[in-house]
């Protein structure tokens, strides 16, 4: 964990990178949100995010909100910033979160909104080898981004839930991102990698082919990841999070309708995000190899009883509990979570935002 005054620092030169859409004003009618990216990249990945800052799509300026984008270093850094009231909301794993909460059941984190409803990550492998399943990992090396991200946290999970000691059977070597994350299972200095699905599509965008292991069983009763806030200032806040989760939602709908134009609204705004040494047309099959790999998971399964947009329930808590290992560890998930403003935040015209999408023109 970061010490206080290294956290401060970081979220400082954070603040100085924090990114609002250039083109969109900011008057004294729109509330400035500060928004955690645990991710610490503004890429095509959150284009769901970033669409809604676009003077044609201004969906955040109707809400009478403007976003500012804090990149931050993963998921322990993203909840340090959140309670310490750096950033208003922040995308936090649940097995992140979960950890926490069973050592400490009163934090001041709750779940308003769940932006990703289907898990996004998995264990990947070379095409060609013999590794078939998570079970066969025993005693291997397996690669990750750092042990802040939701690929290695839910590996560990998902190991544990076939029998493996994550702490004593399993290597786990950082191994960055893209290309040299490539080259490292390439050259045999790991055995695998767990990942999360941009994470995987952007080593796949460097040129390497991989086979994904199967997920184990419970992981069709998860969901991948939520905006957390802090549960002390929720209810003032609450109307805040109304307008800024259902400008959101809006750009969800528009970016899933139309994935190349939401590319390319992403770029317009943040022209710093478009690859470089790449010509037009490499850079927008790479973005929607990101997208595609990606987009249905904004959504619930058909499987899925309540099909509103950020929605959340105790039975996928419970199921999140159990997966985690926290039986016993945490005895109400309730106190976690709340689909209060769930019904306000779906309250715009879908179908109007997908014919928006399917007519405009870049």
């Amino acid at each position: 964990m970061l010490s206080r005054r290294q956290f401060n620092r970081l979220a400082g030169a954070a603040a100085v990178g924090a990114i609002a859409a250039p083109s969109v004003a900011r008057g004294q009618n729109l509330r400035a949100v500060r928004l955690g990216n645990a991710s610490g990249v503004i890429d095509a990945q959150i284009t769901f995010l970033t669409v809604g800052q676009h003077p044609k799509t201004p969906f955040y300026q109707e809400e009478g909100v403007a976003i500012e984008i804090v990149n931050l270093s993963g998921v322990s850094q993203s909840i340090q910033a959140l309670l310490a009231g750096h950033v208003d909301t922040t995308a936090v794993s649940p097995p992140a979160f979960l950890s926490l909460a069973a050592k400490n059941p009163d934090i001041d984190l709750m779940f308003p909104y769940i932006w990703l409803r289907q898990p996004h990550w998995s264990i990947i492998v070379k095409p060609d080898s013999p590794i078939r399943e998570i079970k066969e990992l025993k005693g291997k090396k397996v690669g990750i981004r750092n042990q802040g991200d939701t690929g290695y946290v839910n590996a560990r999970v998902m190991m544990q839930e076939v029998g493996i000691d994550p702490d004593k059977d399993v290597e786990w070597v950082p191994i960055g991102e893209g290309g040299p994350a490539g080259q490292a299972i390439y050259a045999g200095r790991v055995d695998a990698m767990a990942y999360w699905d941009g994470g995987i599509s952007r080593i796949e965008n460097a040129g390497f082919a991989f086979r994904h292991l199967p997920n184990t069983e419970t992981t069709k009763k998860l969901f991948g990841n939520g905006y957390a806030v802090r549960k002390s200032t929720f209810p003032e806040k609450k109307d805040l999070f109304v307008r800024l989760f259902r400008a959101m939602a809006k750009g969800t709908v528009f970016a899933h309708t139309n994935v190349k134009l939401g590319i390319e609204l992403h770029w317009e705004v943040y022209p710093e995000s478009k690859p470089k040494g790449k010509t037009g047309d490499e850079a927008m099959r790479e973005a929607l190899n990101i997208l595609n790999n990606r987009k249905d998971k904004w959504f619930p399964g058909p499987w899925d009883p309540d099909q509103r947009l950020g929605a959340q329930s105790k039975e996928q808590w419970e199921a999140q509990v159990k997966f985690a290992g926290f039986e016993g560890k945490i005895a109400d998930v309730t106190r976690y979570f709340t689909n209060e403003i769930i019904d306000e935040v779906n309250r715009f015209d879908r179908a109007k935002i997908v014919k928006m999408a399917k007519d405009m023109k870049a």
